[in-house]
């Protein structure tokens, strides 16, 4: 095989991988599905799609072994075909951030509308902090940031007393467009925590 015919088989592969991802809704799910196994009930919840539509889309990624599926009794888990998912995920986040001046904006003005403090783990050196996952307990498990301490959004209220007020704390969640970590926030402000949401970007399984 010379690298002219290589090419010629080789990309139309990678095109149908990236035609997969392109689409809004499936790209949406692979990331929901990234943070660990969920049924598809549960996508279509979180996604706020219809069921059949998003089984459609999940078989279209399974399809191209992006997603991959376990059963357990009746109930049948998506989760990610391989660890190279969540960098892939990752490295498109930060292209469009550097690339595009809409997506940044849009970034820019959801934090800016709803007075959210950012900071990034550089601007956080030699500061001390609480790193705080506020996905659920399943995700969390999945995989997380080496040291944070889970408390999932819809907790937050009830574990104040769990949190170290002489502390930044600083929350995440399923990446820069997931807006839990904006409203623990917003909670942990009103409630007299000094609180921020970190800029830096984490979709990856475990870090």
């Amino acid at each position: 095989m010379n690298s002219t015919s290589l090419k010629k088989d080789s990309y139309p592969i990678l095109a149908d991988i990236a035609k997969a991802i392109g689409h809004p809704h499936r790209l949406e799910l692979l990331e929901l599905v990234a943070q660990g196994p969920k049924s598809v009930d549960t996508l279509a919840k979180e996604a706020r799609m219809s069921f059949a539509n998003t089984s459609q889309h999940l078989q279209r990624l399974k399809q191209l072994n992006l997603v991959k599926t376990k059963r357990d009794f009746t109930t049948i888990y998506y989760t990610i075909a391989d660890d190279s998912i969540p960098i892939l995920l990752k490295a498109l986040h930060q292209t469009g951030f550097n690339l595009s001046n809409d997506f940044k904006l849009t970034l820019s003005d959801y934090r800016n509308n709803n007075r959210v403090k950012t900071v990034s783990f550089d601007e956080l050196e030699n500061q001390e902090y609480l790193l705080l996952d506020v996905r659920e307990e399943t995700e969390f498990d999945f995989g997380h940031r080496r040291g944070a301490l889970n408390i999932p959004h819809a907790k937050i209220k009830s574990s104040l007393k769990k949190l170290d007020r002489s502390k930044l704390i600083v929350a995440y969640c399923r990446g820069e467009l997931c807006s839990y970590a904006d409203i623990v926030v917003q909670e942990l402000t009103n409630a007299g925590f000094n609180a921020a949401r970190l800029k830096d970007i984490i979709m990856t399984k475990s870090a």
